[in-house]
């Protein structure tokens, strides 16, 4: 058995094995697991621990007393399919711990091709995200994919786009067209310049569009905040947040005042200009 399973199964509660691997209860108390939520399995050579409900490798192995344990080889924490319009795995984002992430797609044998070259990005949750935007339900945009996990359990349809703003496509922005958006960033500087570097991008083609900044830790994030507070905290957060408007930018008030004036202008221009041509 490969160490690390054999260093973990002993202390899980409900394991059963499920395929070629493990199902077990998650230990990480804020989970409160009701069923076997955890999978532990190898995966060529990887040790692969995913708690369904998204809690982390780091808080798992803490819940079960190894603080100190450092795996040999690094552990996917999670992997997360990027899909097609259709439903179509496309690639993957996988996660590892210690924390860092490598992209991966299907090489059509069963196999994974350890790179994305060539392959168009797509929107994380994108079937998901479409199908809401259809319904006229608000769409949040997230900093990663466990924060679009996280707010899943709460039927809340999330998105995100993998390599952060930097990686935001012309295409991304044509999707919320008349659309009400969320943005909830991470608590630090670079989660504010992917906020607001995507807000600026949707200004003025969104409906509506907000940022949220709740109150946690520097690089804390929404799902920390969720930890800590019941969901109904974010929803109040969420309606009485204010319409982002970037700074200079004029709002639709404005806009549609002045377009009235500039209408009047426009308009005695030309009779003017009318009145000096007939002269």
């Amino acid at each position: 058995m490969n160490e690390t399973i054999d260093k973990i199964l002993p202390l899980l509660s409900n394991v059963k094995k499920s395929g070629s691997g493990y199902m077990a209860r998650c230990p990480v108390p804020a989970h409160k697991d009701k069923h076997q939520s955890l999978s532990v399995k190898v995966e060529n050579g990887t040790t692969l621990i995913n708690c369904l409900a998204g809690c982390s490798f780091k808080s798992i192995i803490q819940s079960l007393g190894l603080n100190n344990y450092e795996p040999k080889e690094k552990v996917i924490e999670r992997t997360y399919d990027y899909l097609d319009a259709e439903g179509n795995l496309i690639y993957q984002v996988v996660r590892y711990y210690p924390k860092s992430f490598r992209h991966r797609r299907p090489d059509g044998e069963g196999g994974w091709v350890w790179d994305i070259k060539g392959v168009k990005p797509f929107l994380y949750n994108l079937p998901k995200l479409l199908a809401a935007l259809e319904s006229e339900t608000p769409a949040v945009i997230v900093e990663g994919e466990k924060d679009c996990e996280t707010l899943a359990r709460y039927d809340i349809v999330a998105t995100t786009c993998s390599g952060g703003a930097n990686n935001w496509r012309p295409e991304f922005t044509e999707i919320f067209h008349n659309a009400r958006v969320i943005i909830i960033p991470d608590n630090d500087k670079a989660g504010h310049e992917y906020a607001y570097g995507i807000a600026s991008l949707l200004y003025g083609w969104a409906k509506s569009l907000k940022i949220i900044n709740p109150n946690v830790q520097p690089g804390g994030d929404v799902s920390d905040f969720l930890l800590d507070n019941p969901i109904d905290k974010l929803y109040n957060l969420i309606n009485n947040a204010s319409e982002y408007i970037p700074k200079g930018a004029v709002t639709r008030e404005e806009f549609n005042s002045l377009k009235g004036q500039l209408v009047y202008l426009t308009k005695k221009l030309n009779e003017r200009t009318d009145k000096i041509w007939f002269k």
